[in-house]
């Protein structure tokens, strides 16, 4: 039985978040939010890098804040046991854009190689929805891609109704859709 916990992003898991980044072996971590960092030019290996990076997910959350262009609000969640960082849900807090709206929706969230099967992407998508209630959102959309069967399942076992599987020629060609998208909503 594992003791993970959502956590608030902590610059004190720096080590751990790097030893994730190498099981993903990219800075494309779902739900992680790591693409922002390429938005202000942080290296997310240096520590100074990786505290601005966390101070601006701490900033995201807030209704004031102002993110980059094109790029909407949202409460970042970490999954973490001990010292241990495990994963990551992103809750955007609007659909603001063409990309949110067909194929990212509201949540997004993933777990380190390492800590899969563990129950762990079920407890970030039933945080993320908590926090969405919490937000007073009616509605929220959760997509994966087709052959995701575990994802699949996760959304399904925590509620999501399957609005349809939409494939990729059905989306905008700039959206760069390759698979077929699993398209899911939570009524809260």
């Amino acid at each position: 039985m594992t003791h993970a916990k959502l956590t608030q992003p902590s610059a004190g898991f720096h080590a751990s978040w790097l030893e994730s980044f190498q099981e993903w072996g990219t800075l494309d971590q779902d739900g992680s939010a790591a693409f922002l960092a390429a938005r202000y030019d942080l290296d997310l290996r240096e520590a100074s890098h990786f505290a601005q990076w966390v101070d601006l997910l701490h900033q995201m959350a807030v209704a004031s804040f102002r993110p980059p262009e094109g790029l909407a609000n949202q409460t970042t969640l970490w999954i973490t046991e001990g010292t241990d960082y495990l994963g990551a849900a992103s809750l955007r807090h609007s659909l603001l854009n063409e990309y949110l709206k067909e194929v990212g929706g509201h949540i997004g969230y993933g777990i380190r190689p390492s800590a899969r099967g563990k129950g762990l992407a079920k407890l970030a998508l039933a945080g993320a929805l908590e926090e969405a209630r919490g937000m007073g959102l009616k509605r929220v959309m959760v997509t994966c891609k087709q052959p995701n069967v575990a994802s699949a399942r996760t959304i399904e076992a925590c509620g999501g109704e399957l609005e349809g599987v939409r494939p990729p020629e059905s989306f905008s060609p700039e959206l760069g859709v390759t698979e077929p998208i699993r398209r899911y909503w939570f009524h809260l």
